[in-house]
């Protein structure tokens, strides 16, 4: 038995179960893309499909219990304000970058489509908890006190889920400036749809506060002897008791949260609607916006990172790599770099034609295998950047190649792609302003917006190219280039 979980009463300096908490969800945050990108449609279970949608509530969850240990010392006067807003303008430029038309002079200009410019004010995780943290630390400085912080962090945890469904309405914040239109919902406005608007994401922020404030008073406060109130195990088993119970209330309560009440149809629209606010699709797409779901969610993530705690308490005793730990303190480079490896790298068009590793095209075996590689590759590289962290000079050393070899990326990358499109504009798949003048240099007709309206004319070009189709991903083109042309005959005045 670890004696140290239950007999130290010195102050913690640091989260043990929250450092475990962010690197496990960075793992299984790989493995969501991964299994997302190339795992066939419908072999996915559904306890997989909720294990996978634990993972942006856990970073969440994270970021508002580290913002409260980074902001109040453990006497309780604030920490400036301007290093934490440095690191914030720099997790906000990367996830602007990672919606932007890409990182490349050609992503920008001729591989650009209208639609691209809309995605890059897409609400995404990061977004989600910079403008949670930056509405946190206001609230922090103007409280000042961080028990009250606390009180108030709790209250808005349980608000904002209480008031989201409202703002998830059809119509509602429709039509907004979009840099700010997701922020309110998840509904698609103009082609764009937020994947982590502040409702009701911001409550998961708000609640791990809360955790923060708490474990700040449990674990960080002394009295006059230099201890604090509680030891590790005694807040581990706290967390764990009311992850319980939050799951306990939240999983019961969720079915029939917006449910209840009675079903009447509109005089004039002849819709049916639950108490005359509620259609059933509006419903149905409501179900994650609700307190109960919040709080089922939040009890799982409770409990779990009680355990990992736990279990750290007597993994410190081995000898090794803490490759958990590693993923946790690099979750930003991770972020970044298996994102690009799948989507800027193996999902490019000329690795694709080698590969056919094509979106979910793959059975189990394959997309496994393929999560591993990514899984693994990116823990390397987080343990050796963990190495060269411990030698400032060739730190930044490295970080000025980098930036030199992005600079030389933003202008030489991206040119193949737009080569290999003005060779093949039949396999198009975006509205590119060169696909017609493409078109018309190998006498095809041209089409509405450069897009081919033939699928057997995308074939014999895959053929020609080599590009390996199964007959699942035929299958999916095919209905892609016929519902363009259903559509054209819809425009059509």
């Amino acid at each position: 038995m670890n004696q140290a979980l239950w007999e130290d009463f010195a102050p913690s300096k640091r989260c043990d179960w929250v450092d475990q908490l962010r690197g496990w969800a960075v793992l299984v945050m790989m493995e969501v893309h991964a299994v997302n990108v190339w795992l066939m449609l419908g072999l996915r279970p559904d306890w997989l499909n909720y294990l996978n949608g634990l993972v942006a509530p856990s970073f969440l969850m994270c970021a508002g219990f580290s913002l409260v240990l980074s902001t109040f010392r453990p006497d309780g006067t604030l920490r400036p304000f301007l290093d934490s807003f440095k690191r914030y303008l720099f997790i906000l430029a990367c996830a602007y970058a990672l919606h932007a038309p890409g990182l490349s002079l050609a992503d920008w200009t001729v591989l650009a489509t209208h639609q691209k410019w809309r995605e890059l004010f897409k609400i995404d995780v990061m977004q989600c908890i910079v403008y949670s943290l930056l509405i946190l630390q206001g609230l922090a400085r103007a409280l000042k006190r961080p028990r009250i912080f606390t009180i108030v962090a709790f209250a808005l945890a349980v608000y904002i889920p209480l008031i989201s469904p409202n703002l998830w309405a059809s119509g509602m914040a429709d039509g907004l400036w979009l840099p700010v239109r997701g922020l309110f919902n998840g509904n698609v406005d103009r082609g764009v749809q937020a994947l982590f608007p502040l409702f009701p994401w911001f409550a998961f922020v708000s609640f791990g506060a809360f955790l923060g404030g708490a474990y700040r008073w449990a674990r960080q406060e002394q009295d006059a002897e230099g201890k604090t109130p509680w030891t590790e195990g005694r807040f581990l088993v706290a967390l764990f008791i009311l992850g319980l119970a939050l799951w306990a209330w939240g999983s019961h309560a969720k079915e029939t949260w917006l449910w209840k009440g009675t079903w009447a149809q509109d005089a004039v629209t002849k819709v049916w609607l639950l108490n005359g606010q509620w259609t059933g699709d509006e419903l149905t797409r409501l179900a994650n916006t609700t307190l109960p779901s919040v709080a089922d969610r939040l009890g799982w993530i409770c409990m779990g990172g009680s355990a990992m705690g736990f279990i750290e308490g007597y993994r410190r005793k081995l000898k090794g790599a803490n490759w958990i730990g590693a993923a946790s303190r690099e979750s930003l480079l991770l972020y970044m770099l298996h994102l690009n490896l799948i989507f800027g790298v193996l999902l490019a068009p000329p690795i694709l034609a080698i590969t056919g590793l094509d979106w979910n095209t793959q059975g189990w075996p394959m997309t496994l295998l393929l999560t591993a590689l990514i899984i693994g590759a990116n823990l390397a590289v987080a343990l050796w950047w963990q190495g060269v962290r411990e030698h400032p000079e060739r730190m930044k050393q490295l970080q000025h190649v980098g930036v030199s070899a992005l600079a030389i990326w933003f202008l030489v990358g991206g040119w193949w792609t737009f080569r290999y499109y003005l060779r093949s504009p039949e396999l198009a798949r975006e509205p590119y302003v060169f696909l017609n003048a493409a078109r018309a240099r190998k006498q095809l007709p041209p089409t509405p917006d450069g897009l081919t309206r033939d699928a057997d004319e995308y074939f014999r070009e895959a053929a020609r190219r080599r590009v390996k189709l199964s007959d699942e991903t035929k299958a999916k083109i095919r209905e892609q280039i016929e519902r363009r042309v259903e559509e054209d005959t819809v425009s059509k005045p």
